[in-house]
């Protein structure tokens, strides 16, 4: 009986706040398995160590974060992973000493960008290349390739020029983010549980004469008012907008009587972790006209009738063989892959269609692994048609089976 109970509590929702009365998230032992699993990850390569630029794979290296949508762009700060021991952060600041306390070695860093050093650009990358030449050379790591995750031209260059060689860090890094420890899992519900949340909302502002923006902004809003952080993408439109998706983002376009809505959350929210859920509604009270009903049955059925394929166990491509055929007015339309990862952001492993369209390659050769987060897609609109549904389910794998973390309502109008 405890061990059920504790089965059951562990698939509810932990608690906003810090609190002393039951265990919610341990951050020290979510930094701490994270890095483990890194490390594990790049033993298996020919890599002495990881340089990681990309703010949210510092993120997940360190637990560390700060100016993440200005980390996109800019080289301010960045964080070499060695095979073993301590992460070294350059450009740590000295608030971030009790985040990451002993267990990622913090030391201040120079821009190397452009816009910061103008004409010294070329001098600064230098000696920047050289630092991390010596960095490696103290790890242990002299001689060895280092993986990088993404750089520009110069920086490469005078990396090589420094006689390093350079290696990709994104498979390991995915691979090690492909399988969630038990706090990551936790802040994927809690990230959900938000989802659904807004979701709601968004289904109760939708009215005639509301504009995409408004309804993206009530999605964002209950997002940050949670503790939530950003949505990648402003991924909600209606009418005509939707089809074909993915082609346009929320605008100032005025929702009218009988026009579709569809979102896709895409939602970073506590601690970074992600809500990746999609839903279409109706606008106002009436009837789905044919088109719209026969789009949503199709894409509704699509998706729970392929969720109880993603078992332990089971490859990518069993499962791409298993879905079911879309219809040929639908196949121009529907969505780029089949299911995804989700993590920190969209993530490995990427789940192909059975008979590829737009690339010549097949399904990697790998399979269903517990503790995996997966989103199942669904787009459908007809080739020529007006409008299109969007519908996505997150899942958490399982010893028992895939299990659906989202609770957020479709549009019963459209479902039995």
């Amino acid at each position: 009986m405890p061990s059920n109970v504790k089965q059951m509590h562990e698939r509810d929702l932990i608690g906003l706040n810090v609190v002393d009365f039951d265990e919610r998230v341990d951050v020290k032992r979510l930094r701490r398995e994270r890095i483990q699993r890194l490390q594990a990850e790049l033993a298996k390569t020919d890599l002495g160590a990881a340089l990681f630029f990309d703010p949210v794979n510092i993120r997940y290296a360190t637990g560390t974060r700060l100016n993440e949508t200005f980390g996109l762009r800019h080289k301010g700060s960045y964080v070499i992973v060695p095979r073993e021991g301590k992460p070294i952060l350059f450009g740590a600041n000295e608030l971030q000493g009790p985040v990451i306390e002993d267990e990622v070695i913090g030391v201040p860093a120079t821009s190397i960008e452009f816009w910061f050093a103008g004409g010294h650009t070329w001098d600064v990358t230098q000696k920047w290349a050289k630092s991390v030449k010596d960095t490696l050379a103290g790890m242990g790591a002299a001689g060895q390739p280092l993986g990088i995750d993404r750089l520009d031209g110069i920086t490469i260059h005078a990396l090589w020029d420094e006689g390093i060689k350079i290696g990709d860090a994104v498979e390991p890094l995915a691979m090690s983010r492909a399988v969630k420890t038990r706090d990551e899992i936790a802040l994927i519900r809690q990230a959900c549980a938000i989802a659904d949340v807004a979701l709601c909302k968004v289904r109760e502002a939708i009215k005639p004469g509301v504009t995409e923006n408004e309804l993206f902004a009530t999605m964002m809003d209950v997002n940050l008012r949670y503790g939530g952080e950003r949505i990648d993408g402003k991924l909600l439109t209606a009418g005509g907008n939707t089809n074909p998706w993915l082609k346009r983002d929320a605008s100032d376009r005025m929702v009218r009587h009988g026009d579709l809505v569809a979102m896709d959350t895409d939602m970073a929210g506590p601690l970074g972790y992600f809500a990746d859920i999609s839903r279409t509604y109706l606008c106002d009270d009436g009837k789905p006209n044919e088109e719209q009903m026969d789009a949503h049955k199709r894409a509704y059925d699509y998706v729970h009738s392929t969720i109880p394929y993603f078992k332990v166990g089971t490859s990518f491509l069993e499962i791409a063989e298993a879905a079911p055929v879309i219809p040929p007015e639908y196949k121009a339309n529907r969505y780029a892959i089949l299911a995804h990862g989700a993590g920190m952001s969209d993530e490995w492993p990427a789940i192909h269609f059975a008979d590829p369209m737009e690339h010549e390659y097949s399904n990697y050769p790998g399979e269903i692994q517990e503790n995996m987060v997966i989103c199942m897609e669904a787009s459908f609109g007809r080739e020529g048609g007006r409008e299109q549904v969007k519908l996505e389910e997150q899942l958490l794998i399982t010893s028992d089976g895939p299990e659906v973390i989202s609770t957020a309502p479709y549009d019963w109008r459209f479902v039995d």
